[in-house]
């Protein structure tokens, strides 16, 4: 459990009343704090897990994170975007015989596409025609969930440890 200790020099009772006034202000500018970089650390270590279970870089999984929060807001949201993601995310796409391979996994019936773009694109056709394709993704929200459930649970002991950190910084520097 955290504690709290705090040591007032002051000069007269005019001093420790401004004091104690700014102490409230002080706090919940320590929990504001402590709230962004708990959210941070939240996103840090679940993309790094994330990206450990899928085999690929860390990159395009921390770029689906976002942190909303204000300077003095007492919450703090990290949205997490799930939507499938595109191979080739997950590594260097190379053609084969029977179809694509990217990193460690293989694509049957795929292509890379033709296009001029900065990624090899991988594709698939929907039917036996020429069109319409559809663009090959690979599904990552359970590996997601299951992560962000697990550091969900040590997000608050970190918040505790950052709030008491940040709390003594606050006071400090007054």
């Amino acid at each position: 459990m955290a504690g709290f200790q705090l040591k007032f020099e002051v000069d007269g009772w005019g001093a420790v009343d401004m004091a104690v006034s700014q102490a409230a202000k002080k706090l919940d500018l320590a929990a504001a704090r402590a709230l962004r970089k708990t959210a941070q650390w939240l996103r840090t270590h679940s993309s790094r897990e994330i990206a450990k279970e899928l085999r690929i870089a860390q990159s395009p999984i921390r770029h689906r994170f976002d942190i909303f929060s204000q300077s003095t807001a007492k919450e703090v949201k990290l949205w997490v975007g799930l939507r499938p993601l595109s191979v080739h995310y997950l590594g260097t796409p190379k053609q084969t015989p029977t179809g694509v391979s990217v990193g460690h996994r293989a694509y049957e019936d795929a292509f890379i596409s033709p296009m001029k773009t900065k990624h090899l694109l991988v594709w698939r056709r929907k039917g036996r025609e020429r069109l319409p394709l559809e663009k090959v993704v690979e599904d990552w929200a359970s590996e997601g969930v299951t992560a962000l459930e697990k550091w969900e649970k040590r997000a608050e002991q970190r918040f505790v440890e950052l709030f008491e950190q940040e709390a003594r910084h606050v006071f400090q520097t007054a």
